[in-house]
C-alpha cells in the first residue's frame, strides 16, 4: 500500500508589530480602513519557503500549503481582531479541515519587528495541531534562539533550523523521527540541545542551481500583487512584481546587517543560464513583465549583471532593484546598462553624509564622492534615484549627524529615506549595544522606524527627532529637483506625500513654491494658507524651530524664505 504524501504547512507571521499596524508611526506607509488608518504591510513574494518547497518536492511527493499572513490581513477590508494572533486562529480553524493535517509546519520569521508575532503564532499552531512538529526558521530563530530558549518559546516550537533550510528540512522530512533527526543534526537547535550547551552550524547548498525553479504555485499572485512597495516605482506600480533571488550571501562587514548570519560571507550563485531559464518561465506560466531583484549583493560579480542586464533588455522586462546595490560598482557604463534595461529608478545605499561614520561606525567600503557622483549620473542617464541613509549608531555623534545633514545635501538623490539604526539580532551594533547597556525598549520588536539606542553622546529622543529633520530638508526644503528646477519632478514627490498626508505642513510649503515660481498666484496662496492652518498642529512648531525656518507671512515671500535658506 502507497502512503499518502506527507503535509506541510508553511506560514509567515505578520512582519510588524500589532501595536505598530493599528498605531502607525508618523513616518510610517497607512492605508485606510473602514474609517481607519492602519500601517502598511509588505507582501513580499516569500522566497526562501518558495525555493524550499521546490527543493522538498524534487526529492519528495508532498503536500505543501503556503499561508502568508501579511498578504491575509492586507486582503481584508477591516481589522477588528484584538491581536494577529486571534486572526490566525480564525484564519486557520475556518480554512483548513480534517483533510489537511499537517505533519510538519514551517513558520518563517525574517524582521525583528515580528518577533512577538513569530511566537504567538507558534502557540496558536500548537493549539489547533498538537501533534504536528513545529519549527521555525528565518533571521529570527538563526539570531535570537538563545533569547527564545530562555524565555520559554520552545514550549511551542519543537525545533529551529540555523540559517538556510533548504538541506536541514529534507533531512527532517526523510527520517523516520523528526524529534530524532533534529535532536542529532548541527542546523537544528531543540531545547535539549541548547541545554548542553550546542553550537548549530549552517548547512549551505553551495550550488544553488540543485535548487529546481521556485514553487510559485503556492502564492496567491493577485494578492501578493498589493504590496505597497510597488507604488514606490511609479513606472511599475499598475504590474504585478515577481521576486527572484540570484545569489545568495555578502562578503562585506557592515555593521547594521545580519544577513551573512543566515547565508554566510561567501558568494554563491545561480548560474545566468538558469537565471534566464527561471525568467523565461515565469513570463510564459505567469505573464510576468516586472521582475524584484532580491539579492543581498547583486553587483558582485560586474560581468555576470551586465549579462543580466543585457537579458532584461532583449527580453522587454522591468526590472526593480530593492536593494544589493553597491555604489562604488555602479560606474558610468553600469549605470548606462541599466537605463537600456529600461531600470528607470534605482535605490542608493549612501547609508551616512559622514565619512568617519561609513569608515568606522558602518564599516561600509563607501566614500561620499562615490554617492556624490553616482546621483548625478543617474541624474544625467535619467534614472531617479532614492537614497537610503542611517543615522544613530554606536560611535556616532551629534557632531557627525550634523555634518551629514548638511553634507547630504550636495548628493543630488531624487527622494531620501532616513531611517533610524535599528540594532538587528545578529548584527555587530546590536553585539555593541547589548554590551554597553544601550539599548531601551524591546528590541526583537523594534524597526527602523524607531530609535531605541542610547549612547553618552545622544539619546533615542533625539535621534528620533533628527531621523524625521533629515527627511523633512533633505525631501522638502532641500530638495535635490526642488533647487535644480525640476519643478514638475519635485511637484509629483509632494504631491504623493499630500495623497497620504493632506496636512504635512512642509509639503504644503514646498507645493506653495512650485506655484509661485510658475506665477500661480491663486494655488500658492491656497497651499500657504494650508501651512498657516497647519502650523500649531501635529509638532510641526518644534520641527520648524529646529530648520530655524518659518511660515512664509505671504505669497510674496515664499520664495525669498526657501531660497535664502539654499544660500546659507
Amino acid at each position: 500500500m502507497v502512503s499518502a504524501p506527507k503535509k506541510i504547512l508553511f506560514l509567515v507571521p505578520v512582519h510588524i508589530s500589532y501595536e505598530s499596524y493599528v498605531s502607525p508611526p508618523k513616518n510610517a506607509r497607512t492605508v485606510l480602513k473602514n474609517g481607519r488608518i492602519l500601517n502598511s504591510l509588505a507582501t513580499d513574494l516569500p522566497l526562501g519557503l518558495l525555493s524550499m518547497s521546490a527543493y522538498l518536492k524534487k526529492h519528495y511527493e508532498l503536500d505543501v500549503r503556503l499561508v502568508d499572513f501579511n498578504v491575509e490581513v492586507s486582503a481584508l477590508n477591516d481589522f477588528d481582531f484584538p491581536n494577529f494572533a486571534s486572526f490566525a486562529m480564525h484564519y486557520l480553524t475556518e480554512n483548513f479541515d480534517a483533510d489537511f493535517t499537517p505533519d510538519i509546519i514551517g513558520i518563517s520569521s525574517l524582521f525583528s519587528p515580528s518577533y512577538q508575532n513569530f511566537i504567538e503564532l507558534g502557540q496558536t499552531i500548537k493549539t489547533i495541531w498538537p501533534e504536528a512538529f513545529l519549527v521555525g526558521g528565518g533571521n529570527i530563530p538563526t539570531n535570537s534562539y538563545q533569547h527564545i530558549h530562555r524565555t520559554g518559546g520552545f514550549r511551542f516550537y519543537d525545533a529551529l533550523c540555523f540559517g538556510e533550510g533548504e538541506k536541514p528540512m529534507l533531512g527532517l522530512i526523510g527520517a523516520e523521527s523528526p524529534e530524532g533527526y533534529a535532536n542529532q543534526s548541527e542546523s537544528w537547535i531543540t531545547a535539549r540541545k541548547l541545554d548542553n550547551l550546542f553550537v548549530p552550524k549552517h548547512d549551505f547548498i553551495v550550488d544553488l542551481d540543485e535548487i529546481p525553479f521556485y514553487d510559485y504555485a503556492l502564492c496567491d499572485h493577485g494578492r501578493h500583487s498589493l504590496n505597497p512597495v510597488m507604488t514606490s516605482y511609479a513606472a511599475h506600480s499598475d504590474s504585478m512584481g515577481y521576486h527572484i533571488m540570484t545569489s545568495r550571501g555578502c562578503p562585506f562587514h557592515c555593521t547594521f546587517c545580519a544577513s551573512h548570519q543566515v547565508h554566510g560571507r561567501k558568494m554563491r550563485y545561480h548560474s545566468t543560464e538558469r537565471v534566464f531559464a527561471d525568467i523565461h518561465r515565469l513570463v510564459d506560466e505567469y505573464a510576468a513583465r516586472t521582475l524584484i531583484f532580491q539579492d543581498d549583493h547583486f553587483m558582485a560579480d560586474k560581468a555576470r549583471v551586465l549579462k543580466i542586464l543585457e537579458f532584461i533588455e532583449q527580453e522587454k522586462l522591468n526590472a526593480i532593484f530593492q536593494n544589493g546595490l553597491t555604489l562604488y560598482s555602479l560606474d558610468y557604463e553600469t549605470l548606462s546598462a541599466f537605463k537600456r534595461a529600461g531600470v528607470n529608478q534605482l535605490v542608493l545605499p549612501i547609508e551616512s553624509g559622514s565619512e568617519k561614520v561609513l569608515k568606522h561606525q558602518m564599516k561600509k567600503p563607501l566614500k561620499m564622492s562615490i554617492s556624490r557622483q553616482v546621483a548625478k549620473d543617474c541624474r544625467k542617464l535619467g534614472i531617479y534615484s532614492n537614497a537610503n541613509v542611517l543615522i544613530g549608531l554606536p560611535g556616532e555623534t551629534c557632531q557627525d549627524i550634523e555634518e551629514a545633514r548638511l553634507n547630504l545635501r550636495s548628493i543630488p538623490a531624487n527622494w531620501y529615506h532616513v531611517v533610524c539604526a535599528s540594532p538587528v539580532v545578529g548584527s555587530e551594533i546590536h553585539k555593541i549595544a547589548s554590551e554597553m547597556g544601550y539599548i531601551s525598549g524591546d528590541v526583537l520588536g523594534a524597526d527602523y522606524r524607531i530609535a531605541v539606542i542610547n549612547t553618552p553622546d545622544f539619546s533615542a529622543d533625539y535621534i528620533q527627532d533628527m531621523q524625521y529633520v533629515f527627511n523633512l530638508e533633505l525631501n522638502f526644503l532641500y530638495n535635490s529637483d526642488l533647487r535644480l528646477g525640476n519643478l514638475s519632478l519635485a511637484e509629483t514627490g509632494f504631491r504623493n506625500v499630500l495623497n497620504l498626508r493632506p496636512d504635512h505642513l512642509m509639503a504644503n510649503l514646498c507645493l506653495a513654491y512650485v506655484h509661485a515660481k510658475r506665477g500661480d498666484d491663486d494655488n500658492a496662496a491656497d497651499c500657504l494658507a494650508k501651512c498657516h492652518h497647519y502650523h500649531g498642529t501635529g509638532g510641526w512648531e518644534k520641527y520648524l524651530k529646529i530648520m530655524d525656518l518659518s511660515v512664509p507671512p505671504s505669497i510674496d515671500d515664499i520664495i525669498v524664505t526657501i531660497e535664502q535658506k539654499w544660500a546659507h
